[in-house]
């Protein structure tokens, strides 16, 4: 028997016609592309333009020139010459301006080292003793203010191993003061050979 086969036949696949890219679009493409890459090409190329013609445009600023003269400039030296309102950091000491031999002992007054001091409160005391001191030819160590300040006339203090230079101390000094007492008891400890003390 023959059967009646009904059978289906599956529907086969087939693919969609390709479709053609026609030239025209191909070459409108490239024209695209072409003026795109043609405008990048000319804005990167004019911005590099721009900025040379930027740098070339700029005012170059002028050197300066030193022109030699005749006016004389001033020495270093001259430059260092203090001003009037300057004061000199050393006082120079005043120096003898009589002989420092005494005539009737021989003693040089140079020999005795001579420490005075201002017992009489006054400002410049004790300097104006040191000045006439100095001019006298005694060897003046230092100047300073004294232990107390009410002391009167003048007070001097020999070593004992200097008591030959106590007349002559006493004498020098008597003639711009009024010595009130004069002494050869000077402790040995103490830093130099006499010790006048002024007061008022």
């Amino acid at each position: 028997m023959e059967e009646n086969q009904n059978f289906e036949t599956p529907a086969q696949f087939v693919p969609a016609p390709k479709r053609k890219i026609s030239k025209r679009f191909i070459y409108l493409i490239g024209f695209i592309i072409f003026l795109f890459v043609a405008f990048l090409g000319y804005s990167i190329l004019g911005s590099q333009t721009s900025t040379n013609n930027q740098k070339t445009s700029q005012t170059p600023t002028p050197t300066e020139f030193i022109i030699p003269t005749d006016t004389p400039t001033p020495s270093v030296e001259a430059e260092k010459t203090p001003t009037p309102t300057e004061k000199p950091t050393e006082t120079p000491t005043p120096r003898p301006t009589q002989n420092p031999v005494d005539s009737t002992t021989g003693l040089s007054r140079s020999n005795l080292k001579v420490t005075v001091q201002n017992g009489s409160g006054e400002q410049g005391v004790a300097k104006k003793g040191v000045d006439l001191l100095v001019s006298l030819g005694y060897n003046v160590a230092s100047a300073q203010n004294a232990d107390k300040q009410d002391y009167l006339g003048v007070t001097i203090q020999v070593k004992a191993a200097s008591s030959k230079y106590l007349n002559l101390l006493k004498n020098d000094l008597s003639k711009e003061y009024t010595v009130s007492s004069s002494s050869s008891d000077l402790t040995d400890s103490f830093s130099t050979d006499a010790l006048v003390i002024i007061g008022k």
